[in-house]
């Protein structure tokens, strides 16, 4: 992207502040992981540092895991600006005994979703195993016992579109995209 997209602000807001505030409806608790500049409005929200020694979005999950053993996670990218409420809800709603983790697929290709997801606070031995295997894509639990991979609901699935590039980023008030 060129600069951090945590602080792209869209609406008045960064995507960041977004996101937050979307988690806030559907958890006690908002935790942000990994390094970068805070915007001053969320100053007040625990920060956890990624496991040294590790890369990509593994370092981050583990990092809270160890800080918070006893609770589970709704993990959410910071570039995910189509976000609902909706989406979470569903989330949380395929949560039931014998499930450590709920990584949709929202295709039905066996193609899921590790960053817009919900990991059960039994899931810490398993990313403890990966990274201790050195397999640092989330993508690898798929499959693994206890973990469930449903298909979102089509009116729900824009919320796991993620934004990696500036051409991708279009302003959703005139549709132009963003010049960079």
């Amino acid at each position: 992207m060129g600069r951090p997209k945590h602080l792209i602000e869209q609406d008045g807001r960064t995507w960041l502040e977004a996101t937050v505030t979307t988690l806030q409806s559907q958890v006690d608790r908002v935790v942000i992981s990994g390094a970068g500049t805070v915007p001053e409005r969320l100053a007040q929200l625990p920060v956890v540092e990624d496991v040294k020694g590790l890369a990509g979005p593994l370092a981050g999950i583990l990092a809270v895991f160890r800080r918070f053993p006893d609770v589970s996670w709704l993990v959410v990218a910071c570039d995910l600006p189509h976000l609902r409420g909706a989406a979470l809800s569903w989330l949380l709603s395929c949560r039931q005994p014998g499930v450590r983790a709920v990584l949709p697929d929202l295709e039905g290709e066996g193609n899921v979703e590790p960053l817009l997801a919900w990991y059960g606070r039994n899931m810490r031995d398993v990313l403890e195993q990966q990274a201790a295997a050195s397999i640092l894509k989330l993508r690898a639990l798929a499959g693994k016992p206890g973990v469930i991979s449903p298909r979102p609901p089509a009116g729900l699935r824009r919320s796991w579109v993620n934004i990696n590039t500036p051409e991708k980023l279009i302003l959703p008030d005139n549709g132009c995209q963003n010049p960079f």
